[in-house]
Parts: C-alpha cells; sequence; structure tokens
C-alpha cells in the first residue's frame, strides 16, 4: 500500500519535523519526506496495518516546535524511497547542514573575538576616564573645602565686626 501525505501549517519546515517522522515509519518500507511550498510532502509505502498505523500517528502526534492545519492523505502509485535509503540521504544532507553552519559559526567567532579585543579597549579607555573623573572630583572637593574654610573665615570676621559695631552702637546710646 502506497500513500502521499501533505501536511500543512504555519511551522511544518526546518522545525525536525522530516526527522520526527522518520522516527515513526520504522514498521514502513518505503519512506520519503521532502519540503514543498510552505509544507510538508510524506511517500510512504507498506502493509495496510503499519501504513494505517503511521497515518494514525501522524494526524495525532507533532513536533514540539511546529504547527500543523492540516493533514491530508490519498492513494499514491509512483515509487517510494526504501526507508534506509532515505535515512542515509537524509543524514547525509544534515550533515551537509551541520557542516555549513559550522564554518558560518567560525566566521562569527572570529568577529566576535575581534569585537571583544575591541570592547577590551574601551573598557580600558574609561578605566582612564574614570580615574580622570575621580582625580577631577578630588580637586573640586578639595577646591569646595578650601572656599567653605574661606567663606567660614570671612563670614567669621564679618560678624565679630558687626558684634563689635553693636557692642559700640549700644555703649553710645547707653545700652
Amino acid at each position: 500500500m502506497k500513500v502521499r501525505i501533505a501536511i500543512e501549517g504555519t511551522n511544518v519546515q526546518e522545525v525536525g519535523y522530516r526527522l520526527f517522522l522518520m522516527t515513526k515509519a520504522r514498521e514502513l518500507e518505503g519512506f520519503e519526506a521532502y519540503n514543498e511550498g510552505n509544507g510538508l510532502v510524506v511517500l510512504i509505502e507498506g502493509d495496510g496495518d503499519s501504513v494505517n498505523r503511521f497515518l494514525d500517528s501522524v494526524k495525532k502526534e507533532i513536533p514540539p516546535s511546529a504547527s500543523v492545519s492540516g493533514v491530508k492523505s490519498e492513494p499514491y502509485d509512483g515509487t517510494v524511497m526504501r526507508l534506509r535509503e532515505f535515512r542515509e540521504q537524509f543524514n547525509s544532507e544534515q550533515l551537509v547542514k551541520i557542516a555549513v553552519t559550522g564554518v558560518e559559526m567560525k566566521g562569527d567567532v572570529k568577529e566576535m573575538k575581534g569585537d571583544i579585543k575591541e570592547m577590551k579597549g574601551d573598557i580600558k579607555e574609561m578605566k582612564g576616564d574614570i580615574k580622570t573623573i575621580i582625580g577631577k572630583q578630588e580637586e573640586t572637593l578639595t577646591e569646595i573645602r578650601s572656599l567653605r574654610n574661606d567663606l567660614k573665615s570671612w563670614m567669621n570676621e564679618r560678624l565679630d565686626r558687626i558684634e563689635r559695631d553693636v557692642s559700640m552702637i549700644k555703649q553710645k546710646i547707653g545700652l
């Protein structure tokens, strides 16, 4: 028995759906799964019971990251790849994806290392700026203390003079 299954949804590709289905296809003789448009097409071949169990599983279970809006099945009369052959092909495709991703990541890591070096330079510069700011802050505090002491002296002198003047005025008016 051969069946063509069309799985549709907003998220059925790049979520491990074909691998998920392949693990469910152990009892089947033939199995293929490929992306088509925004959906997924699955071709299966096997005895009636195995095919029906697989169909039932496909309709009831989906991978965690998938979002399925419909599953349609219809008889199929074309050829279906043996499960072992599909698995080998699928594994090769996945290894190529992993290799390409690894090469891309290697470039990203080099770029990140450059960014980190630049950030270290920026941090050193900021440390210098902070030391300068702290030094300026100390200078400012010293200047403020000096001004405060000057103001205190000036105010004490003024108050002493005012007290003397008030005392003289009191003596002259007889208080």
